[in-house]
């Protein structure tokens, strides 16, 4: 889990930064999934303490939870009950759903992997909200040393398709027909 906390106009101390990342790791574990990303932020404004927290989930949630307070615990403590509230409403809210939320290990792999060197790496689940329609031409000049595939839609017969860098430093071209 990366975790990042922040004061603005103060400092954190190690013992609040500690026990934010307990409550974090408890409230991952309580709804049954892993915190990729924890990011907060208290600053202080005359005499109120404003919390801000942002986590990615690796059940690809995000949520952002605001709290305000005069005391910096209380502000904290605040922020992760809402955290918790919004995150039992969004898992509710999946259980009524008859299409389940797709978990990193639910695409047939484990979410670690180790390569030959023995280092490991973490599977990361990239979700697409919407392809662009495009001709191949145009996609494959959206390729580059930072984005080496491009997944769109074909214009000319509405399939999915994806280029890429080859090896060899041509481009490579997959046109999906399902039949």
């Amino acid at each position: 889990m990366k975790f990042s906390f922040s004061g603005r106009h103060m400092e954190v101390g190690e013992s609040l930064s500690n026990k934010a990342r307990e409550a974090c790791e408890n409230l991952a574990n309580k709804y049954g999934t892993e915190f990729i990303d924890v990011s907060i932020v208290m600053k202080k404004d005359n005499y109120l303490f404003h919390t801000d927290i942002s986590v990615k989930s690796g059940s690809g949630n995000s949520y952002m939870v605001s709290n305000e307070a005069d005391d910096p615990i209380v502000s904290f403590e605040g922020v992760m009950q809402r955290l918790d509230a919004q995150m039992r409403k969004k898992k509710s809210m999946n259980r009524g759903s008859n299409k389940k939320m797709p978990e990193m290990g639910d695409f047939g792999g484990p979410l670690f992997e180790k390569d030959e060197s023995g280092d490991t790496r973490i599977i990361i689940a990239e979700i697409l909200d919407g392809l662009l329609s495009m001709s191949v031409r145009d996609a494959a000049e959206k390729l580059n040393e930072k984005r080496p595939v491009f997944v769109f839609r074909n214009i000319s017969n509405d399939a999915v398709n994806v280029v890429y860098t080859r090896e060899d430093g041509n481009i490579g071209w997959i046109d999906y027909k399902d039949r």
